[in-house]
């Protein structure tokens, strides 16, 4: 007689009423043999293992609005540095560049919540770093992973540009978060401000763009300048308001955060009036865009922008970090229309 295979999934979610029905079977079949032969049933024992709340805790660890950002980042600017190339190519271009930016936005995420794990207890307890679902060591191996993904295949396409912007992206992502001499700059406001600006503002859009234009350029075009100049606007609103929810945790170990020398209240203003002044900006932006189509599309998205931002802003509970953390996932939406519309 056939040998009984018992899979093992120890993560999958089945009911506990298909789980009895289940057991049931085998015991009965093992009566029966038992009965019919005298012996027992061999058993075989194959682990499948789909580990679900591992694949959930995976993805909190890369930060999906971070991962989501970037992706919009590299498209946008592909497409509009290569919008006269065949489309064929553009597919290409955009395979070498997006997967090593991928990998290299979850490498310095992951870096961060590496050294931010015990004030992540109190501002971000749902992270798998400060809840214990992943040790120190198995962040480090995701980011050294992820690090290493990135450059292999930046390495690949052969592209100055992409393994500069790569390379570049990465060190200021550790002059951010490394707890170390001389570097932890998320400890000061100015720098850590301006490490996010560099990159989400500079060093991404102006890469990635040179990664993608067929011909070296020598003057940045202006399509790629407002991009810039409205990604700085964002940036600076990010570097400010992404501690707001946390001033608990960052108070409690010393971190200095612009929230907390300005106080919520100003520092909350300050943003709010920055998206409305990018959103104005986009709009205007839309009378030079060329086309009747474009320029409606830019204007009226803009205006609505800013109906949004501003409607948004007074349903903001100032003393709940739940409602600021919304608000602050909402900038993140505000931020990939933009991006989209540049080309």
């Amino acid at each position: 007689m056939a040998p009984i295979l018992r899979v093992h999934v120890p993560f999958l979610k089945i009911s506990p009423s298909k789980v009895a029905r289940r057991e049931h079977d085998v015991s009965t079949y093992e009566a029966v043999h038992v009965r019919k032969t005298g012996t027992q049933p061999r058993v075989m024992s194959v682990s499948t293992s789909v580990d679900y709340h591992g694949v959930s805790a995976l993805v909190r660890f890369t930060r999906p609005h971070t991962v989501l950002g970037t992706v919009t980042s590299v498209c946008s600017m592909t497409l509009l540095a290569a919008s006269h190339v065949r489309i064929f190519d553009v597919f290409g271009i955009l395979g070498q560049a997006l997967l090593p930016a991928v990998f290299m936005n979850i490498a310095i995420v992951g870096l961060n919540q590496v050294y931010d794990k015990r004030i992540d207890m109190v501002n971000k307890p749902y992270l798998p770093m400060a809840s214990g679902e992943f040790s120190s060591n198995t962040g480090l191996l995701l980011v050294s992973a992820s690090t290493a993904v990135a450059f292999t295949w930046g390495a690949l396409s052969e592209s100055t540009a992409l393994i500069s912007t790569l390379l570049v992206s990465l060190v200021l992502g550790i002059l951010y978060s490394v707890d170390l001499k001389m570097l932890r700059w998320k400890r000061f406001p100015l720098l850590a401000a301006g490490c996010i600006l560099l990159v989400r503002a500079l060093t991404v859009h102006v890469g990635f763009f040179l990664h993608a234009s067929p011909q070296p350029i020598n003057i940045i075009p202006p399509s790629l300048m407002h991009v810039v100049a409205v990604m700085t606007i964002y940036s600076i609103v990010i570097a400010i308001f992404k501690d707001l929810p946390d001033i608990s945790g960052d108070a409690i170990h010393g971190i200095r955060t612009i929230g907390i020398q300005l106080g919520v209240k100003t520092a909350f203003s300050l943003c709010v009036f920055l998206l409305f002044l990018a959103q104005t900006w986009g709009a205007v932006h839309g009378f030079h865009s060329g086309s009747i189509l474009r320029s409606s599309v830019l204007i009226t998205s803009h205006v609505l922008g800013v109906v949004f931002v501003l409607t948004k802003a007074f349903k903001v509970d100032l003393l709940s970090s739940a409602s600021l953390h919304a608000y602050y996932m909402f900038i993140w939406k505000v931020i990939y229309f933009p991006l989209l519309s540049s080309y």
